[in-house]
């Protein structure tokens, strides 16, 4: 009786070969190479080609960014660093865009016998020439370089089931431009097309009718922080509208030509210029929606958001209950080690004719459900909800589907309805504002991220289809009976409730951050001061070292004394022009003061600075803020020179003096022994409080970024870009919201109990 011989195991296969890979710091890359050193020592030399300014930063960034990844957690350091140093394991610096610039040593590419193709940009947001840069013509020359160096190479390139483009029943295993119905496309036109299209978008964008779209949105956001600020916050904004029109069109092109987006446009063409390329052992493997491990390294490894789940993280964070999506349609996912490995498989048994397509997905012998998902996540999330902002746990609602233009209309109109309300916020005074504020910009933070997600995701929980995998099944075949275990791929095995509630969803929670555990009051009050040489530590007085603005400066010096009834009187008309004085200082801090200062017009300064000599207990003691005396002791402690900025008047702010070594306020001007309302100087704010601390710098001859700032308004923003240490005291809403961008400090300074308690600080005027 004859016994059939099994057939070579994959490592028998690859046993003295040369194995290139790309991509080493993605993903799927990463599972490829952690494999190869786990369980393929036969490999003669694995060749790593990444981007890099040399080869020795090449193997910098080997050792510092792929080799310290969890992926390489069953992997002693010992073997990958004697791999490295044995020439076993090898990294180049490499563009694949322009292959050989910066390379004058030998050709990384020549002897290679198998080379995976994993390096792609595979981002939803990201433009078409890009796109198309990397995915096909980096691609197209990788892959002619690769002939001319290796002309026997087995290439496997990692391409995407949805390159097929949006189909319905079942997607064949071809190649792009040969299955059915499908356009003909010219690579080249496609590339000048989406080139053409950044130049002309950078010379619209320059036209007065945007310029003024993105000066008005930044003047809403930072208003008061001046002009350059604003100019700032405007080129920025410039910039990002180029960036989503770049996107939008390419996602456009892409669903014209009948694909979900300009990525799976960009992997079908990059199929088309791999097929005119003469490659004797191409595979193309077309894994479907690649989610955490299976098994390897671990169950649940997982680097990043995949497809699916910034849409799960959403649900369950409470942004959204209604998305479009078919309930019935096919959710294709496949483990990131299953790709892996199939990676491997099909480089150990290359196709002898013309090119093999391997479909890598689930849904044709083990479909999941989008509506089956949907339940698997509710159940999950209502037993381990994520905590909201204040660590309490969020209650996740029943997952509804709709159509696309339904769900996008809702969202639309939620926009509309915003932009409408914040229009309003700079023409009429609202009560508590920075709160209906933050309640308006938490609405537009989950509006805009709905908007991204249904735009990016929703074609892919619309599709109705399955993707054939006869070819993934041929080569599972062929496997050593050993390999079926080791190099296992079959998706039919996957238990789904076991993957996604035991495997998937944990390691996906596990990458949402903690909320920030409540912080005692007198910590965050008294957070450290940074360490450092001595230099400069500048304060805001109004809203930093006292509870107090100029319009209370005001109402007290003018009030103290009227009698009781004409003072409640008078106080009460100053109190109705404090709406408008609100709407002013949104604006512009520097005309707010200098429209305010008009009300000293005509009163006599001698009477003024006389009253001004009970400031410090009358008005400035129980509105001092101690833990901004207790921070300025330490600052002079540890040789700083404190200054104190304030648009305050001069007179009623020379108590505080005596606290800093310098204190710089506003003047008025006189005119035959009374104010003229007029300041002498213009007023200290915005930009200008940052060209007051460059110029304190030069002549002190200290580094800003050695220097500390204390603000409390957006207006303040500019002084705290500058400087090294800047710190957000008590911070109006703008201010708290560029703070936390930037991941400044922010501290929380009181007074002592019951200043508020006298009628002048009583003006509801934040400004």
């Amino acid at each position: 009786m004859v016994t059939e011989a099994l057939p070579q195991t994959i490592g028998e296969r690859l046993a003295g070969a040369t194995v290139l890979l790309t991509g080493a710091s993605g993903f799927v890359a990463k599972a490829v190479l952690a494999i190869c050193l786990a369980e393929l020592p036969g490999i003669a030399e694995l060749r790593l080609l990444l981007r890099a300014d040399d080869d020795a930063a090449a193997i910098h960034r080997l050792r510092e960014e792929i080799l310290s990844s969890s992926a390489f957690a069953a992997v002693d350091p010992r073997v990958a660093e004697a791999a490295i140093g044995g020439g076993r394991l090898r990294a180049f610096a490499y563009d694949l865009i322009a292959p050989a610039v910066g390379r004058t040593d030998a050709d990384p590419l020549a002897g290679v016998d198998v080379a995976i193709h994993c390096a792609a940009s595979v981002s939803f947001q990201q433009p078409l020439d890009e796109m198309l840069e990397l995915n096909v013509i980096g691609t197209a020359n990788l892959a002619a370089a690769l002939v001319q160096a290796s002309p026997d190479v087995r290439l496997v390139h990692v391409s995407t089931a949805y390159a097929a483009g949006i189909r319905t029943g079942l997607v064949l295993e071809r190649p792009s431009g040969q299955g059915p119905a499908e356009p003909d496309l010219d690579i080249q036109a496609e590339l000048g097309a989406a080139r053409a299209w950044r130049l002309g978008l950078e010379a619209e964008s320059r036209l007065p009718d945007h310029q003024h779209r993105f000066v008005r949105d930044a003047r809403q956001e930072i208003g008061p922080a001046g002009a350059p600020a604003i100019g700032a916050r405007a080129e920025q904004a410039r910039r990002a509208w180029v960036f989503g029109e770049l996107v939008e069109r390419g996602r456009e092109r892409a669903r014209a030509l009948g694909w979900t987006d300009a990525y799976t446009l960009s992997k079908s063409l990059g199929e088309r210029a791999l097929l005119a390329i003469p490659l004797t052992h191409l595979t193309i493997i077309r894994p479907s929606i690649v989610e955490s491990a299976l098994r390897t390294p671990y169950p649940g490894w997982l680097e990043g958001l995949k497809v699916a789940d910034p849409i799960i993280l959403a649900y369950a964070s409470g942004m959204i209950s209604r998305f479009p999506g078919n309930r019935s349609a096919r959710l294709d996912l496949v483990p990131v080690d299953l790709v892996a490995n199939a990676c491997l498989a099909a480089a150990a048994h290359p196709p002898q004719a013309s090119p093999r397509v391997i479909n890598l997905a689930s849904g044709s012998r083990n479909p999941l459900s989008i509506g089956e998902i949907a339940g698997l996540v509710t159940d999950y999330f209502r037993d381990r909800p994520l905590p909201d902002e204040d660590g309490l746990p969020i209650e996740v609602p029943d997952w509804r589907f709709s159509s696309s233009a339904r769900a996008l209309g809702a969202i639309d109109r939620g926009a509309r309805g915003l932009r409408a309300a914040r229009h309003l916020l700079d023409h009429v005074p609202v009560p508590r504002i920075d709160d209906v504020e933050r309640r308006l910009h938490k609405e537009q933070r989950r509006l805009e991220r709905l908007r991204l997600l249904a735009d990016i995701y929703g074609p892919y929980v619309e599709l109705d289809c399955m993707f054939d995998d006869r070819h993934a099944r041929e080569l599972l075949d062929a496997l050593h009976p050993d390999d079926r275990v080791a190099f296992d791929f079959d998706t039919a095995s996957i238990d789904w409730p076991s993957y996604v509630g035991d495997v998937h969803l944990p390691a996906l929670r596990a990458l949402v951050p903690a909320p920030r555990p409540p912080v005692a009051r007198n910590l965050i009050r008294g957070a450290a001061i940074a360490d450092g040489p001595p230099a400069l530590a500048i304060f805001d007085v109004e809203g930093v070292v006292l509870d107090a603005t100029v319009a209370h400066f005001y109402a007290w010096l003018r009030g103290r004394g009227m009698p009781a009834f004409d003072r409640t009187v008078w106080l009460a008309c100053l109190a109705a022009r404090v709406p408008g004085y609100l709407v002013a200082d949104r604006r512009s801090r520097a005309d707010f003061n200098r429209t305010f200062y008009q009300q000293y017009r005509g009163l006599p300064a001698g009477d003024l600075r006389d009253q001004a000599a009970a400031a410090l207990s009358d008005f400035i003691l129980p509105r001092l803020r101690h833990d901004a005396v207790r921070r300025i002791r330490a600052h002079r402690a540890r040789g700083d020179r404190v200054v104190l900025v304030t648009g305050a008047l001069d007179f009623l702010v020379e108590p505080l003096r005596h606290l800093a070594d310098e204190l710089i306020a506003a003047r008025l001007t006189e005119h035959r022994g009374a104010f003229t309302g007029e300041l002498a100087e213009p007023p200290l704010s915005a930009d200008g409080r940052a060209s007051l601390a460059a110029r304190l710098a030069a002549e002190h001859q200290v580094d800003l970024a050695a220097c500390h700032a204390y603000g409390d308004s957006i207006s303040d923003l500019p002084l705290l870009e500058l400087v090294g240490h800047p710190h957000a005291i008590n911070p109006d809403f703008r201010l708290a919201r560029e703070a936390r961008r930037r991941r400044w400090p922010v501290l929380e300074w009181e007074v002592e109990p019951g200043a508020h308690n006298r009628p002048a600080a009583r003006l509801e005027a934040p400004v």
